[in-house]
């Protein structure tokens, strides 16, 4: 695996429930600063669970969770973190354009007056370039297609200039060609030194995008290269049923 040896994500004995289901159990992960880390697992397997919790968004039942060295609210306070749903959250409705979309990921630049300057516009059209949508810049972002929206929230990230992408399920609804761009900016951004967690069910894009998979079920079942990870043998274990487990205040009193 690449990487500069310094923690971009440390993840410590994490175990977070949700209403009367165990979500995840006691999970430990570090992801090395400039790599890309896939999160793999079947539905329910606690891919968006780890994702929310490290946004401080679920609190833990137990564990500690450490972005770039911080506290949680101390990293996302900073601006180096940046985030994309699972879901686009875009009111297609809504008057905004797509540069008005990225030029959101410079609100951690904005001054007293929170007027952008010429570097937060530079940096906003920049991103928009590499996503390859210089050209609909001025487009309302309803009207874009749902790939291209995504690329329009990853040129947001750009912008920002995070050190950690945090991105849930970035592959869903997405064509082939945006699928591409995505996976090149990614790489990217890894080799200049940043860092990507990176929650998918799309297999076809593990090898060209991973650095190392991480495989849960509600738990860490292992971490390691693409090659280790998704064997034939792996993955039909890790992608059959799976049935969650109660949290024990759930189960407490249970057959007295």
């Amino acid at each position: 695996m690449s990487g500069t040896g310094t923690a971009a994500v440390e993840v410590t004995g994490l175990t977070v429930d949700r209403g009367s289901v165990r979500a995840l159990d006691d999970l430990s992960l570090t992801v090395p600063a400039g790599t890309v880390t896939v999160l793999l697992g079947p539905n329910g397997s606690g891919k968006s669970t780890l994702l929310l919790a490290l946004l401080g968004l679920l609190r833990p039942a137990a564990g500690r969770v450490r972005l770039l060295g911080r506290p949680v609210r101390a990293a996302l306070k900073s601006g180096r973190v940046a985030t994309v749903g699972q879901s686009d959250g875009i009111d297609e409705g809504f008057p905004v354009t797509a540069r008005e979309v990225v030029m959101q990921g410079r609100r951690p630049f904005l001054g007293a007056w929170r007027h952008p300057s010429s570097a937060d516009r530079a940096a906003a059209d920049a991103g928009l370039e590499r996503v390859g949508l210089a050209d609909l810049s001025r487009r309302r972002i309803g009207e874009l297609s749902g790939g291209q929206r995504r690329r329009v929230l990853l040129a947001r990230c750009l912008a920002q200039e995070a050190d950690l992408l945090l991105l849930d399920e970035p592959f869903n609804g997405m064509d082939a060609g945006s699928e591409e761009v995505y996976v090149d900016v990614l790489r990217e951004l890894a080799a200049q030194g940043r860092t990507a967690l990176v929650s998918t069910h799309h297999l076809g894009t593990v090898e060209r995008l991973a650095d190392s998979v991480a495989l849960l079920d509600g738990r860490l079942v292992a971490h390691g290269t693409v090659a280790e990870t998704t064997t034939p043998e792996m993955l039909a274990t890790l992608l059959g049923a799976r049935h969650p487990t109660p949290s024990p205040t759930a189960t407490a009193g249970v057959g007295r």
